[in-house]
């Protein structure tokens, strides 16, 4: 009876006890099996982070009935951000931890289990655990106090889940297999090749050249002490390399990449069979750049244009089928038209849509795309290349009746659909007399036999031309009043001579009248043109006209004197210049109505020749004209034009592939391309996705996924004086650059050996300096983050 009685006084005892406690105590207070760590201190309701639990004292009896078993985990998300991979092992995605779980199966089948390890299996079996997923408490044990450290994880429990069991790191921890070389580094850089010769030469060529002493001059780890990073380009390489990226050691080809081009084609063919191309310079033996193909191949049209003109040889034609030579001319067409737009219209507009991805690109990429290309430098070309590019694209439409978008215009020596001067520019544009109205091309010294150019441009790059010659019987350029206005409206020769007459205009040959129909002429009113590089205006073809008589010198007689009557001979009984008449500056003698002409308007300049060469002139880089294409040269390290084109390209250039993104990525990145920028950083193929060029150094977010961490700077105190060294041994005759020839970066030589277990277990044994796994293994493979909050703006 005694005992009854103590029982149910200790029960009475407990449950008043009880009672009280829950009475007495603040929410759930009581029910806690111990505090809060200090980040998680701040938190009161339970049902925080327990799913099944309420806010009421009694709550947790809801507890005792199973729920979902990730409900709790689930709740640790709210503020720590984790990928969808979470409850796997590690956090890592499924695949990944198939392979390391291979790999480690074979590992484990040549490592001894200890005593340890299969006392603590058949304990506490674990095999089934991770099937369904690790949810955040299998390693993290809340409420152990203020100071207690959620991270810390025991090696009992990372042995509880591992095939590979061992008692400590000195222990039967498994070998190194080729530590720490996952990848091939970004950046190629020999050290073998570069200490065992490259050094040694510069030191001999030029003593002072900064030449690496340490480590130390290229590495350094802090801003990041898991990563060794390389110093930058400009305090390690630009010594010797920075000559290669602009171009100043180039012994051969082009120091900049031609960008846009008047591309060379078998002209003669081209007349033979009738291609209607209008005016081309013959001379020029440029190449259609891989850009223009990009733009060209714009659209569906372009892309089907480029695919009919795959191995066709542009400048022998001899072999070319109907179709081939119908392609050709199109393709001719698509370039004045290209030329043309980017002259008349923006860049942004122009270029704003390559058809690379589908994407519309932004108006800063499009600055990077085209390195901000000066209007004038297309413009410059225009007119020396293809000076009545106006009147022609006026003449041809970019689609006929049928909408196929081919010309039907036959070719001529002379130009395409060539009318009278008058007809084509409304009366405004006479030919100047003698050989003074031809255009001379840059690249040619001799005027095109037979052709007569219309002048196009400003006034000064018109002047510049005429200067070199003028007609005698020239007639003085008035303007007409229309009638009620006070305002100019087209040149009229004075007493009485009409500017269409016989004998001061060209009529066009029997050729030219079946070459096509008249070009239709621009509008007079300047205020109705809209591009004053392609359509002088009124005022200024009057100023032309008055200036070209004045601007010249009357030459003495002699010499001189005969060699201008000579060429103006020539030139009136239809006789094409040679090549001393059309170099020779001729002065000719003033009639009297140039004798009496007013000295209004602008003064004429001469054009300054100049001994440099254009390659040379953009030495420091940026845009030059040169061979009937006009260059980029890079201005140096991290050039934007080549970056941006290697960045847009590449995902669309897969090894093999003839797309012009794949030509422009394979322009950029051969072995002797300009800027050099492949010399030194590394090309990866994305599998299904082409190739990437790996501009960004190494960081510890390109590290993610890796289990295995190690920071440099606890070590360099006992490396001694062998330093890096000690743990680095290169090694010479190894197949290193070798290895960047193919496009897996996992697939490589290092020319270091791999770093040694044993090397490690020298510092890391029982009783020396830490073992635990966690010291060099990471949990989270792709780490763990906590978002900022998310405060809506208060409503006012």
């Amino acid at each position: 009876m005694g005992r009854d009685r103590l029982a149910r006084v200790l029960a009475l005892a407990t449950l008043v006890c009880l009672g009280a406690g829950l009475v007495l105590t603040h929410g759930t207070e009581m029910l806690m099996p111990g505090p809060l760590a200090s980040a998680h201190g701040a938190i009161e309701a339970c049902s925080t982070c327990h799913a099944s639990s309420g806010s009421g004292k009694l709550s947790w009896i809801r507890g005792l009935a199973p729920g979902e078993p990730h409900a709790d985990s689930k709740a640790c998300l709210t503020c720590h951000k984790m990928p969808e991979t979470a409850f796997n092992p590690h956090g890592a995605s499924d695949e990944a931890l198939k392979q390391s779980t291979e790999r480690l199966i074979k590992i484990a089948s040549t490592t001894p289990v200890p005593l340890s390890a299969r006392a603590q299996d058949a304990a506490f079996p674990t095999h089934d655990m991770v099937k369904g997923g690790l949810e955040c408490a299998t390693c993290h044990q809340e409420h152990q106090g203020a100071n207690f450290d959620l991270s810390k994880v025991s090696n009992e429990q990372c042995r509880a889940c591992h095939s590979v069991r061992f008692d400590s790191f000195d222990g039967n921890h498994p070998k190194f297999v080729t530590y720490p070389f996952e990848r091939r580094t970004r950046i190629v850089y020999d050290h073998a090749g570069h200490f065992g010769k490259h050094y040694p030469e510069v030191a001999k060529k030029d003593p002072s050249r900064r030449i690496p002493e340490t480590c130390a001059t290229c590495h350094d780890s802090r801003q990041d002490k898991r990563v060794m990073a390389v110093a930058p380009f400009e305090q390690t390489c630009t010594g010797c390399h920075l000559d290669q990226i602009v171009g100043k050691e180039r012994a051969s080809g082009p120091k900049g990449v031609a960008f846009l081009s008047v591309p060379g084609l078998d002209v003669q063919t081209l007349k033979k069979k009738n291609a209607a191309i209008g005016e081309w310079p013959e001379a020029s033996e440029a190449e259609l750049t891989p850009f223009m193909k990009v733009m060209i191949g714009r659209d569906e049209r372009g892309r089907a244009l480029m695919k009919a003109l795959d191995g066709v040889n542009l400048q022998d034609l001899s072999t070319a089928s109907d179709a081939q030579i119908k392609a050709v001319a199109a393709l001719a067409w698509k370039t004045k038209r290209l030329f043309h737009a980017l002259i008349k219209g923006k860049a942004s507009d122009v270029l704003g849509n390559f058809g690379i991805g589908g994407a519309t690109l932004s108006a800063g990429l499009v600055a990077d795309l085209t390195a901000s290309m000066p209007r004038d430098v297309i413009a410059g070309a225009q007119q020396q290349w293809l000076p009545n590019l106006a009147a022609e694209i006026a003449a041809h439409p970019e689609t006929d009746a049928a909408g196929d978008g081919w010309s039907t215009i036959t070719t001529e020596t002379k130009l395409a659909a060539t009318a009278d001067p008058d007809e084509l520019f409304g009366g405004h544009a006479r030919e100047a007399g003698g050989h003074r109205g031809r255009m001379r091309l840059a690249e040619d010294s001799d005027t095109i036999p037979g052709r007569r150019l219309l002048p196009s441009g400003t006034p000064r790059s018109i002047d510049a031309e005429r200067n070199k010659g003028t007609d005698d019987d020239e007639p003085r350029m008035e303007r007409r009043k229309p009638e009620g206005s006070d305002k100019d409206d087209r040149p009229t020769a004075p007493s009485g001579k009409d500017t269409g007459s016989a004998d001061t205009t060209t009529k066009p040959s029997d050729g030219d009248k079946q070459a096509g129909a008249p070009v239709k002429p621009p509008p007079s009113d300047p205020a109705d043109q809209s591009d004053d590089l392609l359509f002088p205006t009124a005022e200024e073809l009057r100023g032309i006209a008055k200036e070209a008589p004045s601007a010249a010198k009357e030459a003495p007689s002699g010499a001189a004197g005969g060699s201008s009557d000579a060429a103006n001979a020539k030139l009136d009984s239809g006789a094409p210049p040679s090549a001393a008449d059309t170099r020779a500056p001729t002065a000719p003698a003033k009639s009297a109505d140039a004798a009496a002409a007013p000295r209004g308007g602008a003064a004429s300049e001469i054009s300054i020749e100049s001994d440099v060469d254009p390659e040379s002139w953009a030495e420091y880089g940026g845009w030059y004209r040169q061979d009937h294409a006009i260059y980029y040269r890079p201005v140096g390290h991290k050039d934007k034009f080549i970056f941006s084109w290697l960045v847009l390209t590449g995902p669309h250039a897969t090894k093999g592939d003839t797309s012009p993104a794949a030509a422009v990525f394979d322009g950029l990145t051969g072995k002797d391309a300009q800027g050099a920028c492949t010399k030194c950083h590394s090309v990866d193929d994305i599998q299904g996705k082409g190739r990437i060029v790996n501009f960004a150094p190494a960081s510890a977010a390109a590290k993610t996924g890796r289990f295995t961490k190690f920071v440099h700077e606890p070590h360099f105190a006992i490396t001694g004086d062998r330093g890096c060294l000690t743990c680095h041994a290169l090694e010479k005759g190894r197949p290193y650059l070798k290895s960047y020839e193919q496009g897996n970066p996992k697939v490589f030589a290092s020319d270091f050996g791999a770093v040694n277990k044993d090397l490690c277990q020298t510092c890391h044994t029982a009783g020396k300096s830490r073992q635990d796994c966690l010291l060099c293994h990471s949990y989270h493979v792709n780490g763990v983050t906590t978002p900022m909050m998310s405060t809506k703006l208060p409503i006012q």
